[in-house]
């Protein structure tokens, strides 16, 4: 695997720059599911992401884009099958307008994107999405872009921890909740339920772009972060 020793590769890319010619590189699963979709728009950007993704990974790996082999646990959260590429690990995220991909070797990733958009009843969203401390910092703002982009920021990080966790919504998103340092560094609080700790994790959340919310969840190995290295695709 290439360039991959300690590292993780975050890549985003814009859905209309990926080549919709490559659908060739999808397998028949996936070819199923992007007909599956009943709006055009919903078609285009799934395909486009598992374009990306497809090629992404040949990046890191003596293996043509068509060829990889994927298999998925009982939450949903997909692998690689591929013989001798079992460790290298990924998550994609994608909604309209962005994608995102993040590679690792080992390391479990989780990585969440999302496009703001204006959001009813706040405060009850907030109550059944989000963690109690969580919720007073969101609504402790004033603003109501304020409080928006503050309640993506916890809502892409829930979403890349879970997936990185691979476990879906089986994790009560009341038992475990974010917290931002001085510093500006985000830590993971978890209740003694979901078996895990802050210090397991490094996390990433920025804004990309105008009115997108990213977020990244690693695993730490041997308490070490990663080395993360961050790639805008533009073609």
């Amino acid at each position: 695997m290439k360039n991959l020793q300690h590292a993780v590769y975050l890549y985003t890319a814009k859905p209309e720059t990926i080549d919709l010619a490559d659908t060739k590189l999808l397998n028949t699963a996936e070819q199923q599911r992007a007909t599956a979709f009943r709006f055009d728009a919903d078609r285009t950007l799934y395909t486009a992401a598992h374009v990306f993704l497809r090629q992404t990974l040949s990046q890191h790996a003596d293996i043509a884009p068509a060829d990889w082999q994927f298999s998925s646990n009982a939450y949903g959260k997909p692998a690689i099958t591929n013989h001798g590429y079992e460790e290298l690990q990924f998550n994609l995220s994608h909604t309209q307008g962005l994608l995102a991909c993040a590679i690792s070797q080992s390391r479990a990733v989780g990585v969440d994107v999302e496009r703001h958009k204006l959001l009813h009843d706040l405060a009850n969203l907030c109550r059944t999405a989000l963690a109690a401390p969580e919720t007073a910092d969101v609504l402790s703002h004033c603003g109501s872009d304020v409080r928006t982009q503050r309640f993506f920021t916890y809502w892409t990080l829930k979403e890349a921890y879970i997936k990185a966790r691979g476990l879906g919504l089986s994790l009560p998103l009341q038992q475990f909740h974010f917290e931002q340092t001085d510093a500006g560094e985000w830590h993971l609080h978890c209740q003694a339920a979901l078996q895990d700790r802050g210090e397991n994790w490094q996390f990433l959340s920025r804004q990309v772009a105008d009115g997108y919310t990213l977020a990244l969840a690693v695993q730490k190995v041997g308490g070490v972060n990663a080395r993360l290295t961050i790639h805008e695709c533009r073609r």
